[in-house]
Formats: C-alpha cells, sequence, structure tokens
C-alpha cells in the first residue's frame, strides 16, 4: 500500500496549478502583464482579457473589440538543504553506532519555464451595456521541476511535470456607468500530469534507512484530467467617478479528477520487478480526487481624472483563499494489488492529509500616464500569509508566507499596446527540526503499523512514526516572472 500511497500523495500535493489565480498553494505568478505589473492588484481595475479570471464584470468597461495575445517567462529558483540526520541503516562497523550524514543543498534543474500562453477575444458585440469574451490560456504557476535522483529530497520528489489548459466563456452587464456584473465558465483540461520520487522497498523487521537503501525503488506516476468545470462571479460598483469597487470570487467547490498509470521500478536492476494487478490480471490505472478551494478577492480603487481622462490610480486588493478545503487527496484504486518479493497488497482508497491553512494576501499597485494614451507605467508589491505548517513543509509547493513585487509598462501605438512586466515572488525561509518533520519516508514492506509502537517489527529510534522524517531541513523559493501582452483594438 505505501508505494501506492507515496507516489500520489506527491502527485497530488505537486502537480495541479490551475482555477484561480492566488500566490499559495497551488499556484504561482499573476495573469497579464497588466496586472502582473500591479503584482495582482486588478480586482476593481481589470480592464484587459485577463478578466475573465480576476473578476469578469471588467469586461463591460472595455470600450472595444480586442484581440489579445500574450506569454510568461519564469524562472523558479527552489533550494532545499536536508537537515543531517543518523543513519541506522549503515552503522559504524567498528563501534556499531549510527553515523550523523549531512547532505548537500539541491535546487530545481528546470528553472526555466518559457511558455504560458494566453490568447483570447473581447468584445461588446454592438451592445453599450454589454461584453463579453472567449479565451484560451494556460494558469501561471511552476509546470515542471527535477531535483537530483541522488539529493537529500528523492523521498519527497525527484520530478513532476503538469500541462495545465483554461478555456473560458465570460460575459458581463452594466447599469449606465454605476455598476457592473459578470460571470466566467471554465473549462479546466489537464493533458499532463507526472510525477516520481524515491520509495524504501526494504522488508525487513525494524529496518531503517534514512539516508539510503539497497532497495530503493522509483515510483512514477503519468495522467490526465479532461474536464473540470468551474465559474468565477464578479461586480463592481462606481459610487462617484473618482472611486470604483471590485468584488469577484470563485464560486464553485470543485474537485479535478484525475487518471493516471502508476509504475514502481528498483534502482537495483538485479532486484526484479514490482507488478501491479487486479483480479489477478495486470493494471495499472488509478485515480485522484484533488479539492479545489474557493477565493474571495475584493478591490478599492482610486482614479485621479483631469476632466475624463484617468491620470493615475491607486488599488488596493484583498484576496482570501479557502486552502482548508484542501484537507486531504482522495486516491481510489479499485481493488489495486501489489506485488513485490512474494508478497501482495491489497491497496484500498487511501486519504492522504495535508493540513493546509486558508490564506490572506494584501496587494496594493496602479498605474500613471506618463504620456496620455502614448506611455504607461504601473508597480505594486503584495504579501500573503503561509499555506502549509512547517512541520509538513515540502520541495513540491512553497508553504511559508510569500512577498514580491512587480513593475511594467504599455506602450501605444494606434490600434496596438504592448505590454511587459516583471514580477519577483519570495518566500521566507522555512526551516523544519527532524523532532517536528512529519513528511515520511515510504517503506512498502514494512510491518510496522500504527500506532508504530510494536518494537519487534518497528525500529527502536523511530517508535510512534510509520519511518523515518525525510522533510526535515531548509526551505527557500524564488521565482522570477516576465510576461508580455499584445494587444489589438479595432475601432480605435
Amino acid at each position: 500500500m505505501k508505494p501506492i500511497s507515496a507516489t500520489l500523495t506527491m502527485l497530488a500535493s505537486a502537480s495541479l496549478a490551475a482555477t484561480a489565480f492566488a500566490e499559495g498553494g497551488y499556484f504561482s505568478g499573476s495573469l497579464g502583464a497588466h496586472a502582473t505589473g500591479r503584482a495582482g492588484a486588478f480586482a476593481a481595475k481589470a480592464d484587459d482579457l485577463s478578466a475573465v479570471d480576476y473578476n469578469p464584470a471588467g469586461l463591460v468597461n472595455i470600450d472595444t473589440t480586442i484581440v489579445e495575445v500574450s506569454n510568461q517567462i519564469s524562472y523558479n529558483a527552489h533550494t532545499f538543504t536536508r537537515a543531517p540526520t543518523l543513519d541506522y541503516g549503515h552503522p559504524d562497523p567498528q563501534t556499531g553506532e549510527a553515523p550523523l550524514v549531512p547532505f548537500d543543498k539541491v535546487s530545481n534543474g528546470n528553472p526555466w519555464q518559457a511558455l504560458v500562453p494566453m490568447l483570447g477575444v473581447a468584445s461588446k458585440l454592438g451592445h453599450k451595456d454589454w461584453g463579453f469574451a472567449l479565451a484560451a490560456y494556460a494558469p501561471p504557476g511552476t509546470s515542471k521541476e527535477s531535483f537530483p535522483l541522488g539529493g537529500g529530497q528523492r523521498y519527497m520528489m525527484i520530478d513532476r511535470e503538469a500541462v495545465i489548459l483554461k478555456y473560458v466563456a465570460s460575459a458581463a452587464w452594466k447599469y449606465h456607468e454605476v455598476f457592473g456584473l459578470g460571470a466566467t465558465a471554465e473549462w479546466i483540461h489537464v493533458p499532463r500530469l507526472n510525477y516520481s520520487l524515491v520509495i524504501d522497498g526494504s522488508p525487513f523487521s525494524g529496518a531503517a534507512n534514512p539516508v539510503s537503501s539497497d532497495l530503493d525503488m522509483v515510483a512514477s506516476m503519468k495522467g490526465s484530467a479532461l474536464f473540470t468545470f468551474n465559474a468565477i462571479l464578479g461586480a463592481w460598483w462606481r459610487p462617484v467617478p473618482s472611486l470604483m469597487f471590485g468584488l469577484a470570487g470563485q464560486v464553485v467547490p470543485a474537485n479535478v479528477v484525475t487518471h493516471s498509470k502508476l509504475t514502481v521500478t528498483p534502482l537495483d536492476q538485479s532486484l526484479g520487478d514490482l507488478t501491479l494487478t487486479r483480479n489477478g490480471r495486470p493494471a495499472q490505472d488509478v485515480s485522484l480526487t484533488l479539492p479545489l478551494p474557493l477565493l474571495a478577492r475584493a478591490g478599492a480603487r482610486y482614479r485621479h481624472l483631469a476632466g475624463n481622462q484617468e491620470v493615475f490610480d491607486v488599488e488596493l486588493d484583498l484576496e482570501y483563499v479557502t486552502w482548508s478545503r484542501v484537507k486531504r487527496f482522495s486516491i481510489e484504486t479499485n481493488g489495486l494489488q501489489a506485488n513485490y518479493a512474494g508478497q501482495v497488497v491489497n491497496i484500498n482508497r487511501i486519504d492522504i492529509e495535508k493540513h493546509w491553512r486558508d490564506t490572506l494576501g494584501v496587494k496594493l499597485g496602479g498605474d500613471i500616464a506618463v504620456i496620455p494614451g502614448r506611455l504607461t507605467f504601473r508597480a505594486g508589491a503584495y504579501y500573503e500569509s503561509g499555506v502549509a505548517e512547517p512541520a509538513y513543509a515540502n520541495v513540491d509547493f512553497p508553504g511559508g508566507a510569500q512577498f514580491g513585487g512587480g513593475l511594467g509598462a504599455s506602450v501605444f501605438f494606434r490600434r496596438f499596446e504592448v505590454a511587459a512586466a516583471y514580477q519577483l515572488k519570495l518566500q521566507s525561509s522555512a526551516s523544519v527540526s527532524e523532532p517536528d518533520a512529519r513528511v515520511y519516508q515510504q517503506v512498502p514492506g514494512s510491518a510496522c503499523m500504527a500506532p508504530y509502537t510494536d518494537a519487534t517489527v518497528c525500529n527502536p529510534n523511530y517508535l510512534g512514526q510509520p519511518a523515518p522524517a525525510v522533510n526535515a531541513g531548509t526551505y527557500s523559493s524564488g521565482s522570477h516572472f516576465l510576461s508580455i501582452n499584445l494587444v489589438y483594438r479595432y475601432g480605435i
């Protein structure tokens, strides 16, 4: 059961990065150059194609038909240094004592992500008080990470890849210039979702190999999710021309269900193969259910006007994400069995606790028209509370508090706008001690069962826990995002 649980746990916790755009949990970065330059403070302004996510009600304030193409390039520098640990699996041959083993710092081996596109059109379709949009895009996030096979993190993760696409349709309506309402319907498509990590296949009672085992195996999972529905509702209110409020939220308590294939391969090829069966026949299929959080985003925006022309604006947003809804990930195996070295393990439904917390983000940003109609600058900063308890820190997602800022500009030439923006995201460094760590090595052949206190089959150095903790150490994370938008406006 444990090798399957290990693989699916890590896949669940590391692979999905879709639906709403918050800076924690599954997500990373902002959508579009306008919002990126404002550090995500866009709930009230929401006046380009990215309004389909930030606040669909803003689409009605786009005065003409626009076609927008954008891309985001990112550099994701994630590092981990595992804390030194006593290696009970390889005692000193002379003294019999377990040596204290240090670990080198490991880094994400695929920090560059070159393609996070968005393409769409927004138009009033001849209606004064209505706005519509169709768009397809990849949500901002770190889609691929890899760490060394022999690194200190290998019992947590080796690599992962998630390719995620969203297809959306939006509509908005306004009452004069006083208030507006909008909605977005989303089709979330995950064409590729892969993950792998190392597990310890040792079947011996009392064994403990916190650093390495001769029976280490690579567990890998490859899968996809064709369709998940979600929706976003939004509104804005303008009590006076210079003041505007925006409110939007992801309102469907949806789950993403992936359909995947699992393989487990010993690092030492002489050990033979682990096979998976169902009802005596080879089988690899499993399904994974991931709950998606709800989100509420509110913004207050001041516009400084010269006549009817906006000179600059300042917006303050608050963003609340119900990550506590992600209490666990559920894996359904439908009677799958693992067969290895004469052992047969029945695998039932697996519920994996994550212990995530709700997050609160604060974002401040704005634009200034340096040359009205020709050149606009924008800037912003943000902070968001941490999503993960330190004891459950992992290399899959930055779980600590996050902060950063953005800078950007737009150049206008007749019907064209070219916008570029840079955003920096940093996570406060997190350190976890071994006594506090709660991410454990997966040991599929172990006879040590809950409550893990039987000294005849459990290692006496780890009584009370299923296996050695493997997430003790120091985590740091920093990402750099560069977004570029090209907008073409008809009728200008």
